[in-house]
């Protein structure tokens, strides 16, 4: 069971893929530079050998290299195994910079306002935070706080990480919802470390649509299809008993 309603006082958001579509923005600009190839499956195959790479620095096999190296050197380790493909280091430079462009779900901005007129709302987030500064400022999106793992003691999902959401934000963990498009990946971990749990769907985030898939889990504080379903569920305490 989770908390009284009226008892959360800050929201923490995932962005990459929970409010910034990642794959939208990456594929065209993947399709652009190399020509020929699957642009979607490239994009897809970036972002999971980054996350390789990021697993690697939570292991101590690399050093702390924020999301931006990672991204760089995640595109190097790529490009040998796409044969035929090729871009000089100027050209791998400018395109890993895309991920400093990143678009907004078109309705996450409006529902993000709703938000903050309740709760202290925050990114937490392993992007780096020049990353969700820029994308952010293009996207018109406003934070009281951006929260960005290069600084933080640990990297999501270790619980050090979710842990120092409320303790900078100035709340306690259970009264700290994280909010996210990844159940096993962020919420799960999320609740281990004692914060509250909220789900919103994004089925495009990997490009491919996929029927929406809400985990159904009574536990969480808010799940949603939709962004302004998901901020009435967040804001109106009487809004789930009367739908």
């Amino acid at each position: 069971m989770h908390a009284p309603w009226n008892s959360y006082k800050a929201i923490a958001f995932d962005v990459g893929g929970t409010v910034f579509d990642w794959h939208g923005t990456v594929a065209p600009r993947v399709a652009d530079a190399l020509p020929g190839l699957d642009a979607s499956a490239f994009t897809n195959h970036w972002r999971r050998e980054m996350f390789r790479l990021l697993a690697k620095v939570r292991a101590g096999q690399l050093p702390r290299y924020n999301s931006d190296t990672l991204h760089r050197l995640a595109l190097d380790h790529l490009m040998p195994r796409y044969p035929g493909a090729f871009l000089s280091e100027r050209q791998k430079d400018e395109l890993a910079a895309v991920w400093h462009v990143l678009r907004a779900w078109p309705d996450a901005a409006e529902a993000i306002d709703a938000l903050r007129t309740r709760y202290t709302v925050c990114v937490l987030t392993v992007l780096s935070w020049r990353s969700v500064v820029a994308s952010s400022k293009a996207a018109r999106i406003d934070w009281d706080g951006i929260l960005s793992c290069e600084f933080l003691p640990a990297y999501k999902p270790e619980p050090e990480a979710y842990r120092a959401a409320p303790r900078l934000i100035g709340c306690a963990p259970y009264e700290t919802i994280m909010a996210a498009c990844h159940a096993d990946q962020d919420l799960e971990p999320a609740m281990r470390a004692g914060l509250a749990a909220a789900y919103v769907d994004r089925p495009l985030e990997y490009g491919k649509p996929r029927e929406p898939a809400l985990p159904g889990r009574r536990h969480y504080v808010a799940e949603a299809l939709d962004y302004a379903d998901f901020a009435k569920q967040l804001t109106d305490p009487d809004y789930l008993k009367a739908a």
